[in-house]
């Protein structure tokens, strides 16, 4: 450790100060660890199986050990506990990786490490509002009609859309829910047929209260929402502050709701859509697939998730509303410490957090690397692989495809067999799959029965990715 003079003839010692001095040999390890990692995105295993690194117990020093020593420890403890979630057959949940420009744009986040709470003392802001506008034109929405916030992902932007539409609901009655708080709110209704974990959490999270939710029908053999039965329940209904929370691919089988007849009867019956767009916001890229959401523009707040297709490092979603007056009486945090004014929001007056990571960034680098051609191209490879594997599985004497391929997820089940207990070997099949280390897929439930998802939306998968699935699902269950 070094002495460093501190002024007044006080000499300190101080090892973060002596690190300043490792910064370069820190980057060029951090650099070797990299490119050492990205190497095995083809060819490592999608997720490590073993649970002996989980052993590893670290204790906090109380000398520190340095960044350089820190970094080696940490490598040689854990590296080998991380998913390859970034590989090209990582089909769990939804999930994307991350693109060369986005990891560029990430690596210099954290290199400025700007807060973007207002437009104050940084260009970040500027390049959010900018990115934002991007976003808007790659959804094909109305120039100038929506503007948002960057959240955490789309649970956060789930929570901003249905703020929004609370503070609406209170506009109906008079009342200002977030001045006046839920005790003065109206009765709010919610509507929904499959909805998503992250919309029941919100409706706790505001107040509305998980239970409130009015449970639409879905149609014969799909999870999308049942408009006639949507509009039986929104006719009966006495609550005059009314929510509906349409799906823009859901997440078993990625189904789409009629947003347009949804937003028909939004506007006959007065009520507030949201629309949970996850990852399905991004079928607008292709004209092959942009029917499936057709009416988005529609919405009164919308959810999409850039961690997903877009390919950006975790964590990033987006929030649009065409209401910026709701959105912000819900979030503003106006205080004497934080300068504001000027042309550009302030966005720590749209979202949760004050204090903001700079999320803008790598979406801003990784746009205007590819532009509305590379994601256009981008939706629909992922979603040729998908289509060639749902073929194969369709054939299968082992399974069974449950329902159409709409756009990048097929939802399948072990074929049934009698007397087999289904759901158990469903799971010893789930788990010889993931094993091979080839893939990763995740389970769920669907009218009862466990089933398996396998959701693409990954820039580095192609088709040559389809025979390696295809191989170990088929010896996942052969003779088994």
């Amino acid at each position: 450790m070094r002495l460093h003079y501190a002024g007044h003839g006080r000499i300190e010692m101080s090892c973060i100060l002596d690190d300043e001095r490792c910064i370069p040999e820190l980057l060029t390890q951090l650099r070797s660890l990299s490119l050492d990692f990205l190497s095995g995105a083809h060819t490592g295993a999608a997720v490590d199986t073993r649970s002996d690194v989980l052993t590893q117990q670290a204790e906090m020093p109380e000398e520190g050990l340095g960044c350089l020593d820190a970094l080696r420890t940490y490598w040689q403890r854990y590296a080998d506990g991380h998913s390859r979630s970034t590989g090209p057959r990582y089909y769990g949940f939804v999930t994307g990786g991350v693109t060369p420009a986005a990891l560029a744009g990430d690596w210099l986040v954290s290199v400025l490490d700007q807060n973007v709470a207002t437009e104050r003392h940084s260009i970040a802001a500027f390049i959010e509002a900018q990115v934002l506008t991007f976003i808007s034109n790659l959804l094909k929405l109305p120039a100038g009609l929506f503007q948002g916030v960057l959240t955490t992902g789309a649970t956060a932007a789930n929570l901003v859309g249905l703020s929004s539409a609370r503070e609406w609901c209170g506009e109906q009655a008079g009342v200002s829910i977030a001045h006046e708080g839920i005790a003065a709110a109206p009765p709010i209704a919610v509507f929904g047929a499959s909805a998503h974990s992250s919309i029941i959490k919100s409706l706790g999270v505001l107040g509305i209260g998980r239970k409130n939710i009015v449970s639409i029908r879905s149609l014969p053999d799909r999870e999308a929402m049942d408009i006639q039965h949507l509009e039986e329940a929104l006719k009966s209904s006495v609550s005059t502050s009314r929510i509906v929370v349409a799906s823009a691919g859901t997440v078993n089988s990625g189904d789409f709701d009629d947003l347009n007849g949804i937003a028909d009867l939004c506007m006959r019956y007065n009520a507030w859509l949201h629309v949970d767009a996850a990852f399905g916001a991004f079928a607008r890229c292709s004209p092959r697939y942009e029917h499936l959401i057709e009416g988005l523009e529609r919405a009164d707040s919308i959810t999409a998730d850039a961690h997903k297709w877009l390919n950006v490092p975790y964590d990033c979603g987006i929030a649009l509303t065409r209401h910026t007056a709701f959105h912000e009486r819900s979030f503003s945090a106006d205080a004497p410490y934080v300068p504001m004014g000027g042309e550009l929001p302030a966005f720590m007056n749209r979202g949760v957090e004050q204090s903001r990571r700079y999320r803008a960034l790598p979406l801003w680098m990784t746009l205007m690397a590819y532009g509305k051609s590379g994601y256009r191209e981008l939706v629909e490879r992922n979603c040729d692989v998908v289509r060639q594997i749902a073929s194969w599985i369709d054939g299968c004497e082992y399974y069974d495809v449950l329902c159409p391929v709409y756009l990048n997820i097929v939802m399948f089940r072990c074929r049934r067999v009698g007397g087999r207990d289904h759901d158990a070997h469903s799971v010893a099949v789930l788990e010889r799959i993931n094993a091979t280390g080839a893939l990763f897929l995740t389970p769920s439930t669907y009218n009862g029965e466990k089933v398996f998802r396998l959701a693409v939306c990954n820039w580095m998968t192609t088709r040559s990715d389809v025979a390696i699935v295809i191989n170990a699902l088929h010896h996942a269950v052969a003779g088994y």
